[in-house]
């Protein structure tokens, strides 16, 4: 009996011990999970902060596009004038520069060398002052990989001929002539053909194919010369006038002709509004351009520039028919003004017919409207050729 009682109070005694163990290695296993799970995820972030820091360093360390680079010197220009603002141009049309080894030195931004890795390349900022703003324009230089380029210089590349459809040398402009020729620039809502680059080099621009909601009457002010409202042909007091200043200012409801960005890249020019006979032959534009309305940012073609852009020998007087021959300023089915008057009376000026041929009509009649602007001679051009296919844009 005792020895039986003593086995039963060995077993009762070693039961808890046992126990013990068990909840012991429970503990000591959740544990090593716990230090575990923290382990991976330490490692999970470690592996995440290693992915980013590899990624910046392939993008710090790859070559910047060359827009980009343009882009990093008009901003680090711009920064170095704020703190040199005594070295602005004060006058109008006056250029001030700064390169970009000098913007580099001043740690405004980094050296060419290494925003273009392996590449020679030389850049500047040229500054200058037009209609009162500052206007900043980066010039890059990669030798033949890339150079920064003006629009205007981008049309002379085309070359100028004397013979056939291209870019010809005319009354000491560059005249683009014939029916199917490379002259389109693209704008933020409009295609534009390009009438001629001017002896400042600033490029004269006509809207492509016009709106069918973009018309209007020359005027249709009562005229004590027809006891009717047919209008006058002046234009500096005309309807068309007040027209295509609302055309540019974009209030004209459902039509947005230029953006802001558009806006920014045009220049004031002269309207020559002289008036002419219909059998005037002069058409270097000495005829339009005895009267002119000056700094304007939008207007109209004159007769001598619609002229001049046919190549038929025959075009030679105000409104000869031969003059729709190979003409790439001929719309089909659309009757457009010119902004040239009839010097024989006050109540006509001269427009285009569907057919290509100029004619006299009463202002008062209404007629689709192709404006004209004037871009900037320091304006660069993104991308294109000029084709339809491929029209220059504009940076």
């Amino acid at each position: 009996m005792n020895e039986n009682n003593d086995k039963k109070e060995v077993t009762g005694t070693n039961q808890p011990t046992t126990n013990i163990n068990k909840t012991s290695n429970t503990s000591n296993a959740n544990i090593r999970k716990k230090l575990m799970r923290v382990m991976l995820i330490i490692i999970g972030i470690l592996v995440v902060i290693l992915i980013i820091i590899l990624i910046m360093g392939i993008f710090n360390g790859r070559s910047k596009s060359y827009e980009e680079i343009e882009s990093i010197m008009k901003e680090a220009a711009t920064d170095y004038y704020e703190v040199q603002s005594g070295l602005l141009p004060e006058d109008e049309g006056e250029t001030v520069t700064v390169n970009a080894d000098a913007l580099a030195n001043g740690d405004y931004m980094k050296p060419l060398s290494e925003l273009r890795k392996g590449e020679e390349c030389s850049g500047r900022v040229e500054v200058r002052r037009v209609d009162g703003k500052l206007i900043y324009t980066p010039y890059l230089d990669c030798g033949e990989n890339y150079t920064s380029k003006e629009l205007y210089k981008a049309i002379l590349e085309q070359g100028i001929v004397s013979s056939g459809e291209g870019l010809y040398d005319l009354n000491g402009e560059k005249v683009y002539r014939g029916e199917d020729v490379n002259n389109y620039v693209k704008l933020d809502h409009n295609i534009f053909r390009i009438v001629k680059v001017t002896a400042e080099n600033k490029v004269l621009l006509i809207l492509n194919e016009t709106n069918s909601n973009i018309s209007s009457d020359f005027d249709d002010r009562y005229n004590s010369d027809r006891n009717f409202n047919s209008g006058f042909n002046d234009y500096r007091v005309s309807r068309i006038n007040e027209y295509l200043d609302s055309l540019y200012n974009n209030t004209i409801e459902d039509i947005t002709f230029l953006s802001n960005g558009d806006k920014e890249k045009l220049v004031g020019f002269n309207l020559c509004l002289g008036k002419r006979n219909e059998g005037e032959t002069n058409n270097s534009n000495a005829v339009e351009c005895s009267d002119v309305l000056e700094n304007q940012m939008i207007g109209l073609l004159t007769t001598s520039d619609y002229m001049n852009a046919s190549l038929d020998t025959n075009c030679r007087a105000t409104t000869d028919k031969s003059c729709q021959n190979y003409n790439y300023l001929k719309l089909k089915n659309i009757d457009w003004w010119l902004i040239t008057a009839n010097a024989a009376n006050s109540y006509e000026a001269y427009a285009v017919r569907s057919n290509g041929t100029i004619d006299l009509f009463t202002t008062s009649a209404t007629k689709k409207i192709r404006p004209t602007i004037m871009i900037n001679n320091n304006i660069m051009i993104k991308s294109g050729d000029g084709s339809i296919s491929n029209p220059f844009v504009l940076k």
